[in-house]
């Protein structure tokens, strides 16, 4: 018979445990977002009520410390109209437009770089030509009769800094061959396929009512940042071939040390090819791809590749016209190829179907990465769908893990987020510097900015804790800053039974005792522990599971005195929960998390 577990009268004193693997944070309240439109400064019409497709990327160009955001725009759907696109320089938290500033030089008579209206669905930001400053790449689509520098890719050269000052973008027209019509380019991957450690460039090509069938194409870098067509050489036809080529990624798919080339074709006109493809580089021959597999057919429109379950292998996650997908990488056969999973949906929520722009990032930094899902068919007209983000709520390193939608009251995906309907793309990177994920969402009717209100803070440890009633094991988290002075805590525990009675504990030790009083779990603490059990204090377990606390870092408790927490202190904290085994009371705890203040 399990007794009730008293810690009034506890004596502790354990060996640290070591730092155990990071677990999923599977409460529904996982993460919060909060608006704040104020970060995006320009002229209305390419910011906040920016009505025009944008596509994304994001990096450091100055290398100021703080990552900088492009968004290259163009009239929505297959249409030809042509737009600006937009440079947002990163000044200490606000993204402020400086297209004019730094984005406006380009070697060819007339052109002024991004503010030349071009037809750009796609943007990636990487080193072309190994001089340690980012370049911008564009995929240009659907600009029929239009010269070279119009409708082709673009390159824009980052031309580094002289006295101390960032001298911005220069567009380079030389640097991708001429194809010699409208390439009708939709989708763009950059990545070294030959070794050399300059990237490559795979563009994801859209056919054009049979008058531009040019297949996808490959650019070989040649260690200067200029680029050849080399897609016939160093690939098959069928490797190439693509009716409605929509994305595209260069990613190490089987773990050999090889980029591969992932890419998706839609339905289109001439042949119906729906497929999402990978062609694998050849060990032998580095830079040459032997062998061409298609892990999902279906109605892909998208894919993002990303490590999902935590086993340092690629997975895979697919737009679909119907039901959105993810496969899990499960290692490789004979021949090399990976051996997928089936292809899951994703659990809870309702699949509204026809996303488009897709990535995975860890927005709650728990080691599980999410899914996020735009939904703007880019060629078919229509804004009436929402962005979905499937919480992964994890699992066991290397097996499947769950990712569902998690919806509440209020919001959708997580707290904070309103119904996001009409999204193009979305922007995922730390745009205040305070570590952790926030949210760029380019819509139909404007662009919104969400900060991430869920500062992950600390290290856990002493875990998996042990299996309680709710078939979980507690997990310990907190929210906040780690700035002592700023006197900005909150605990949370989840995973708990729901409806239980429960309070958090703090030392500045660690400890492992296990089952102390007749308990079901191991405390995790170790020194002079004190209990938040005042007035205020003491919880109970919502329906979900979870308990939150806002501590006051002025008047922690312990045996003794309120303490207060000093800069280079560490504190470590536990939660206390009442459990119960075979219909008898008992008592449980949750994993420790340690937290240095600075």
């Amino acid at each position: 018979m399990h007794t009730r577990t008293t810690l009034a009268a506890l004596v502790v004193a354990g060996a640290s445990a070591a730092p155990a693997p990071a677990l999923a944070q599977n409460s529904v309240l996982w993460a919060e977002f909060q608006q704040d439109n104020s970060v995006l400064v320009s002229a209305p019409a390419v910011g906040l009520s920016d009505v025009d497709e944008k596509d994304y990327a994001w990096a450091d160009l100055n290398q100021d410390g703080w990552i900088d955001l492009v968004s290259v725009r163009k009239q929505p759907f297959t249409t030809q109209g042509r737009r600006t696109n937009v440079l947002f320089m990163n000044e200490s938290g606000m993204l402020v437009d400086r297209t004019s500033q730094y984005a406006t030089s380009s070697d060819v008579p007339g052109d002024m770089g991004f503010e030349t209206p071009t037809n750009d669905r796609d943007v990636a930001i990487i080193d072309v030509n190994g001089d340690g400053w980012l370049d911008v790449i564009t995929a240009t689509t659907f600009s029929p009769g239009q010269p070279k520098e119009i409708s082709h890719p673009r390159v824009y050269i980052n031309m580094g800094e002289s006295a101390g000052q960032w001298l911005g973008l220069n567009y380079e027209a030389a640097r991708t061959p001429d194809w010699g019509t409208y390439p009708n380019m939709c989708g763009l991957g950059v990545g070294d396929v030959t070794g050399d450690g300059f990237p490559e460039l795979y563009f994801s090509h859209y056919e054009q009512n049979a008058q531009v069938d040019l297949n996808d194409r490959l650019l070989i870098n040649d260690g200067n940042g200029y680029f050849t067509d080399e897609s016939t050489l160093r690939m098959t036809t069928a490797m190439r071939s693509s009716s409605f080529g929509t994305s595209a990624s260069m990613a190490d798919m089987n773990g050999d040390g090889y980029n591969d080339i992932v890419s998706v074709s839609g339905s289109g006109s001439t042949g119906g090819l729906t497929r999402s493809s990978v062609a694998y580089n050849n060990p032998n021959n580095e830079g040459y791809f032997n062998v061409l597999q298609e892990p999902y057919s279906g109605a892909p429109y998208h894919s993002a590749v990303g490590d999902l379950n935590q086993d340092n292998q690629l997975d895979l996650i697919i737009s679909d016209d119907g039901a959105d997908r993810y496969l899990l990488n499960q290692g490789n056969d004979v021949f090399g190829r990976v051996v997928w999973s089936p292809a899951y949906t994703y659990g809870a929520g309702v699949d509204i179907g026809f996303a488009s722009n897709n990535l995975i990032r860890d927005l709650n930094g728990d080691g599980w990465p999410e899914a996020i899902f735009c939904d703007v068919d880019v060629d078919i007209p229509g804004c009436t769908r929402r962005m979905q983000i499937y919480h992964n709520r994890g699992g066991t390193a290397g097996g499947y893990v769950e990712l569902r939608e998690e919806v509440g009251s209020g919001y959708y995906g997580a707290l904070g987020l309103p119904q996001l309907t009409a999204t193009h793309d979305v922007a995922v990177f730390d745009i205040d510097n305070d570590g952790d994920e926030d949210m760029v969402v380019g819509r139909c009717a404007g662009t919104d900015v969400y900060l991430n209100q869920r500062d992950s803070m600390g290290t856990n440890y002493c875990g998996p804790a042990a299996l309680n009633s709710n078939l979980g094991w507690g997990m310990m988290w907190a929210t906040g800053s780690p700035l002592a002075s700023a006197n900005d805590l909150t605990l949370h525990a989840s995973n708990l039974p729901p409806s239980q009675f429960a309070y958090f504990l703090v030392s500045q030790a660690r400890g492992t005792i296990v089952m102390p009083g007749g308990s079901q779990g191991t405390l995790c603490l170790g020194g002079m522990i004190g209990r938040f059990n005042q007035a205020g204090q003491i919880l109970f377990s919502d329906g979900t599971g979870n308990i939150s606390l806002a501590v006051d870092t002025t008047a922690i408790p312990t045996p003794t005195v309120p303490a207060t927490i000093q800069p280079g202190q560490t504190w470590n904290f536990t939660a206390w929960y009442r459990d119960f085994v075979a219909g008898q009371s008992t008592s449980n705890f949750s994993d420790g998390l340690e937290i240095m203040f600075r």
